[in-house]
């Protein structure tokens, strides 16, 4: 119900926070599970809410351990159906832990469900599909063995920029395949090794062949909307511009500027929108001029952000 709940208001946040998100063969998202999709990672925990979104089904991911150190990140991510891996940068301790997410993966795909993997294993803020580690080839080998068939949905997504608000996106997303065209039940072989690389060579080939580099970040707006972009910017200005100093801070020198800034403006806008809320009626505005400009706001960012062409 959380994870419902959450989907539900990034869908309406990405409406704000997005020129657009233009999604190919979206179709392909509409499936049940077992799916596994798998898909490049240019852009953090961003680009799994952007494939969740456009997600007919809730959706399971692999992230990187280390942010799921502190208790509220924890629960958050994992509210989102996130489960850690980690890297051996953020040490040998915790690389054992990685068996017990892989089996968790597997179970999802057991429950017929749907499971994206970031099949290069970094984030890197290019539109550049990376080569692949070989995390995700083994969770599907290990499916497999298991006598699940999931079936493999390779994912690309591009940004025409990553460290703007604004932004213009493509989905595309591949042809879907059955596991068994790369792995066999009896997978954990002499011939594992060899199955891992055609699986990997499919998906490099299937993304080479989808990758579509997004607009430039020049936009154009219409002249009569002038007037409403200038009030919907005045009147989100002083706490788009607190966030954003605060998240460009915070996140100097990492890839999670537009994760973290699209995670508060989240949950800071509907408080905002309260204690404005509140305020006016302290000062004595009546109800319904209370009301209106509470739906106002929102209605004038999305305005505002979709009047960019």
């Amino acid at each position: 119900m959380l994870y419902r709940i959450l989907l539900f208001l990034i869908r309406i946040a990405l409406k704000i926070f997005c020129v657009s998100i233009k999604v190919y063969n979206k179709t392909a998202l509409h499936q049940k599970g077992p799916l596994l999709i798998v898909a490049n990672h240019p852009d953090s925990f961003f680009d799994a809410l952007i494939i969740a979104a456009n997600c007919k089904y809730p959706v399971s991911f692999l992230a990187r351990g280390d942010v799921f150190t502190k208790p509220w990140h924890n629960f958050l991510l994992r509210a989102l159906n996130m489960m850690p891996v980690y890297r051996q940068r953020e040490g040998k301790e915790h690389l054992h832990k990685n068996q017990n997410s892989f089996d968790a993966s597997v179970d999802v795909l057991k429950n017929g469900g749907i499971l994206l993997i970031f099949i290069e294993g970094t984030c890197l803020n290019k539109n550049e599909i990376q080569p692949f580690k070989k995390g995700a080839a083994r969770i599907l080998q290990q499916a497999v063995a298991a006598g699940v068939t999931p079936a493999v949905l390779p994912a690309v997504i591009t940004y025409n920029g990553f460290k703007h608000f604004g932004k213009k996106i493509f989905l595309m997303l591949g042809t879907t395949v059955l596991a068994t065209q790369f792995f066999k039940k009896n997978a954990l072989t002499e011939n594992a090794a060899m199955e891992r690389n055609n699986f990997n060579n499919h998906v490099m080939q299937e993304m080479i062949l989808r990758f579509k580099e997004p607009p430039s970040k020049k936009y154009k707006r219409p002249i009569f909307l002038f007037p409403i972009v200038g009030i919907a910017w005045f009147w989100h200005a002083p706490l788009y511009l607190i966030i954003k100093t605060f998240v460009a801070h915070k996140t100097k020198g990492t890839v999670f500027y537009d994760s973290v800034l699209f995670a508060v403006l989240l949950f800071a806008y509907p408080i905002y929108l309260i204690l404005l809320s509140i305020l006016l009626y302290n000062i004595s505005v009546p109800v319904f001029i209370n009301l209106l400009i509470i739906i106002l706001h929102p209605l004038l960012a999305i305005i505002y952000t979709r009047s960019k062409k």
